[in-house]
């Protein structure tokens, strides 16, 4: 019987074991982590490059690296009073947790590698997987609340609502600044 006292995952985001709350927030952290960056690169990759493997090579090098930097910046940070057995078995749940950022990559790798390919025309490319990252983002509301146990399904909405909007300014402003 699972402990009511814990917060529970949503399956994308669960082990098969319980986890401590500092690693879920760890996880749920590196899925909004990923989602925004990926976002910035589908959106800066997009102009008039979205049928073409350039545009795929961009979001998976971005997904690769912001995954890679992730892993090692904590994985540096954690290190901080741990020593031997502990800290080989901390750099394995980082990787573990740190996969969110990887999934953020996923369907608009395949939405781009179709525009390459011809399959989806450059309108479909830049809205199906944008898209599916703005949805990522504002559907993120709704599993903190279900992971806290808070209830409140106006206000989730609305709070997923307002996280997409800022991610959007924050992608905004990536994109602005760096591409």
């Amino acid at each position: 019987m699972p402990d009511a006292s814990r917060p529970r995952l949503p399956s994308y985001l669960r082990s098969s074991v319980e986890l401590p709350l500092p690693r879920i927030r760890s996880r749920v952290s590196a899925y909004l982590y990923g989602n925004i960056l990926v976002l910035a690169a589908v959106i800066g990759a997009a102009e008039g490059t979205s049928t073409h493997w350039s545009a795929l090579l961009i979001v998976a090098a971005t997904t690769v690296t912001t995954f890679l930097a992730h892993v090692v910046s904590h994985g540096i940070g954690q290190q901080i009073g741990r020593s031997g057995e502990d800290a080989r078995l901390h750099i394995g749940q980082e990787l573990r947790d740190a996969v969110p950022i990887l999934s953020s990559g996923l369907v608009p790798l395949v939405v781009l590698a179709l525009g390459a390919l011809g399959v989806l025309s450059v309108l479909w490319v830049e809205i199906i997987a944008g898209g599916v990252l703005v949805l990522r983002i504002a559907l993120t509301g709704i599993q903190v609340e279900r992971v806290s146990d808070n209830r409140s399904p106006a206000g989730v909405l609305w709070a997923g609502f307002a996280l997409a909007a800022v991610s959007l300014v924050i992608v905004a402003l990536k994109v602005l600044f760096t591409h």
